[in-house]
């Protein structure tokens, strides 16, 4: 299986850019990067899975703001993202979500099918060059 570039403009919404990742220094480039891109939505990060879904529990009563997109890494501790994801989508009011999941360096068809069974929209490998992450996310935009 081919790695599925996100082609699809996804970002139809004002709501925040979610990065859900663990590393510290993934989420530092992906934020440097995105603030280099065109995109005007708010960019914000979770840790982890659990946290994650706390957020959206506060989405369900209107303290915090829908995600227009999800970047999904899936080597987490306590919840990987296939966890998450499955959690995502177990929630009706979240089906809409579009939910990407970021590999570091697999390029494993198992993992990407399964990313998709799970719920996914997509997978990407997460990029190291600035120029190719900075068109990953101006290919969001709407």
């Amino acid at each position: 299986m081919d790695n599925q570039q996100v082609t699809f403009k996804c970002l139809n919404s004002s709501g925040p850019v979610v990065m859900v990742d663990d590393n510290p220094i993934d989420v530092t480039i992906a934020r440097r990067v995105y603030e280099r891109s065109e995109l005007p939505n708010p960019f914000i990060t979770f840790s982890g899975g659990a946290e994650f879904l706390e957020y959206l529990e506060l989405v369900k009563t209107g303290e915090a703001e829908t995600p227009a997109i999800v970047l999904l890494d899936i080597n987490m501790p306590v919840m990987n993202g296939f966890e998450t994801v499955q959690n995502i989508r177990k929630q009706n009011e979240f089906s809409h979500i579009p939910v990407i999941i970021m590999f570091t360096n697999s390029d494993d068809p198992a993992d990407m099918e399964r990313a998709i069974e799970l719920g996914a929209n997509g997978f990407q490998t997460k990029y190291f060059e600035i120029e190719k992450y900075t068109e990953f996310f101006n290919s969001l935009k709407a």
